[in-house]
Parts: structure tokens; sequence; C-alpha cells
């Protein structure tokens, strides 16, 4: 019976509503603001991005090109694991993006993803470095 109610209580994580929120509504700013001011990314097949500044431009990017399109995107997360230690948390698991465009037309792309993040001297929770790519679906 615990080991179920800790699998619900991953699966239902509010740290993640301040990054799929705006993620929502195509706001790089707002999703930026998640990550630390030294966060690392690092995409799929890509080059590490450094800092809060980039982290925001690489949102900007995407989210421009989909509202030029029309399209909107939405973003779930479902936690496998998390290790915590003073002030670092380390997430595991996986995320949904679906895709609509203007025509109703709906794409979802399923991926992996791990998290570093950091509680910050204000005791907000940021990530420090962000790495994900594809994974099959379920």
């Amino acid at each position: 019976m615990i080991g179920l109610l800790l699998l619900v209580a991953l699966q239902v994580d509010e740290p993640y509503q301040p990054f799929s929120t705006p993620y929502a509504t195509l706001d790089a700013d707002r999703v930026a603001q998640v990550y630390a001011d030294d966060a690392l990314m690092l995409p799929p097949g890509g080059e590490i991005i450094r800092g809060r500044a980039a982290v925001r431009a690489h949102y900007a990017e995407a989210f421009d090109e989909d509202r030029k399109r029309g399209h909107t995107r939405s973003i779930t997360f479902e936690l496998v694991d998390r290790l915590v230690r003073d002030d670092v948390r380390t997430d595991y698991g996986y995320y949904t993006v679906t895709a609509r465009s203007p025509s109703g037309h709906e794409r979802q792309h399923r991926g992996k993803f791990a998290k570093v993040w950091q509680r910050g001297r204000d005791g907000v929770w940021r990530i420090r470095s962000d790495t994900y790519n594809s994974a099959p679906s379920p």
C-alpha cells in the first residue's frame, strides 16, 4: 500500500506547475524563470545551453514558430523517481507535449527527462540542469 501511495504522489507534482502553465501560453520569459541563473540545458542532438538567458532564447524560438503557425502546446509530467538531499533535488520521469494546429489536429510527443533542481537562498526551487530526449509511447 505504501508503494502505491508513493507512486500517486510522484505522478502529481505541483513544482512543475510554474513550468507547465507558462509553457501552455507560450511565455518564454516565465518558463525561463523556473531555471537558475547558471542553468545548463542539454537538449537532444544539440550543444549545451548555458544560463537562463540562453534557455529563454531556446524556448522563445520554438514558441515564436508555434505562434506564427497558430499552434498551441501543453506539457504534462510524470515523475518516476526523486532524490532529495538538502537543497538539491533530482527528478527522473516522462513528459508529454501535446501540440494542436489551428485545424484541431493534435500531435503528441513523449520523452524522458532528468532534472536537477536547486533551492535558492529565497527558498525557491529552480532547475539547475535539464536533459531530455524522446521515449517510446507506452
